[in-house]
């Protein structure tokens, strides 16, 4: 590593600790005894969900984190991934999907936009087509995401199938899975029905290790996926052991009030838990943004004010990290936002997710110290 990057994130570490340590980190107890035990045995899975809007949805901030904790607990497959790329949407890295069907994507954010018919479930997205027949295909463009495992998501009984024997058919999911890793593979619909959807893919290997999970969807809000049953309905084929939550910007951009947007969390937290055996729950604040007149988003700040009261989550401040980061002369270079003054740069969210990997895995390390 040359000096600048040694310099970086030693500046990154820094920062981290005195701005943004995890508030209520004894919720996530739990997690931390299980990623112990695989640490100790090297059997098993441990999985991580992250749910967001776009600051989420191309894996740059969620990537960030995934590479420093599947280095150290192993690395169990990707996890969950959304086909973006067959309509030219944000692409999901790093695979690669075609099919000779056309397609229709929309966000739950507009549903008015979809298929009647439509429904949004584990991706936040509706995806589906009118073809009879078609073939789709997921191809891992490195060697180090190939997988032994893919799960077909769907919002009904399974409807798809691989050429292949060694196939399960389970509520929700087609699973497929064979002993040697493989690259690529291609399905087809096993009837022939008016409508056929897909609300997402999961591929995982046989190996031990940790999953983490980004699911993301752009403009959406808390409300959005309450709206939705079959989010929550699909969540427990994830397995959670922690999920992590980063929402907040959106319902800023739409003069959600501070009261209005708890609630919707808090009904979003709690349709999580009732699903998925009260799993323990992390809330990331909301990033640094500007309103159009370009004043800072007071509304971003007030949500953190009040996120950080909260005594029944694990919370970590992202928006004191990067306000630590401007320090008072306000300098936003240094958080490297982007010219809409909402979104980051590809550098601004791995900076993010390295200094929550940080944190993460320092919290970790001061429990397995107490522990003994």
């Amino acid at each position: 590593m040359n000096s600048k990057k040694t310099m970086i994130l030693f500046y990154l570490i820094a920062a981290s600790s005195l701005y943004a340590q995890i508030l209520n980190v004894s919720h996530i107890y739990p997690l931390f005894e299980k990623l112990i035990l695989l640490e100790d045995k090297k059997k098993g899975k441990v999985n991580i969900v992250h749910i967001g809007d776009s600051h989420i949805q191309p894996d740059y901030l969620t990537n960030a984190v995934r590479k420093p904790l599947q280095q150290q607990f192993g690395d169990g497959g990707r996890g969950f991934i959304f086909p973006y790329t067959v309509n030219k949407q944000v692409a999901t890295r790093p695979y690669y999907f075609a099919s000779n069907a056309t397609w229709q994507i929309c966000r739950n954010n507009q549903p008015y936009k979809c298929e009647p018919g439509t429904e949004f479930g584990l991706s936040g997205y509706g995806f589906s087509t009118k073809a009879e027949q078609f073939v789709f295909s997921v191809e891992a463009r490195e060697n180090k995401d190939k997988f032994n495992t893919i799960k077909i998501v769907s919002p009904t009984a399974s409807l798809y199938s691989f050429k292949n024997k060694y196939q399960l058919q389970e509520p929700f999911v087609s699973v497929y899975h064979q002993k040697n890793l493989i690259s690529s593979i291609s399905f087809l619909p096993t009837k022939k029905q008016a409508l056929f959807s897909i609300n997402g893919l999961v591929v995982e290997k046989d190996a031990p290790g940790l999953i983490y999970h980004n699911i993301g969807a752009v403009g959406s809000m808390a409300s959005d996926f309450n709206a939705n049953p079959l989010f929550f309905e699909q969540l427990p084929l994830l397995t959670p052991d922690l999920v992590i939550i980063s929402l907040g910007t959106n319902e800023s951009l739409n003069d959600v009030s501070v009261e209005k947007f708890i609630e919707q969390l808090e009904l979003f937290i709690n349709n999580i838990r009732a699903l998925c055996n009260n799993v323990p729950v992390l809330v990331t604040t909301p990033p640094i943004s500007l309103l159009p007149d370009k004043k800072f988003n007071t509304y971003i700040l007030e949500y953190s004010k009040t996120l950080s009261k909260k005594e029944n989550i694990a919370l970590w401040d992202l928006y004191s990290f990067l306000n630590g980061l401007i320090g008072e002369e306000k300098d936003l270079s240094a958080i490297k936002i982007t010219s809409d003054d909402v979104h980051y740069t590809l550098e601004g969210y791995t900076n993010q997710g390295t200094a929550f990997a940080n944190d993460f895995l320092n919290e970790y390390k001061n429990y397995k110290r107490s522990r003994k």
